[in-house]
């Protein structure tokens, strides 16, 4: 009979659950994406409305 292989413990980033680290860094992810496109964008208005 063949033995199942023992299931490892998933390595933590900061302590967070699985459930938790996912919502989180999602919303972080996308708040840091979203970030630094209005930066470039209002670089791009301030570029073009300087002479």
């Amino acid at each position: 009979m063949q033995y199942r292989p023992r299931i490892e413990a998933e390595p933590s980033i900061l302590g967070l659950s699985r459930h938790t680290r996912g919502r989180f860094g999602a919303r972080a992810f996308n708040l840091f994406f979203i970030g630094v496109f209005a930066l470039i964008l209002i670089q791009l208005i301030v570029a073009l409305l300087n002479p």
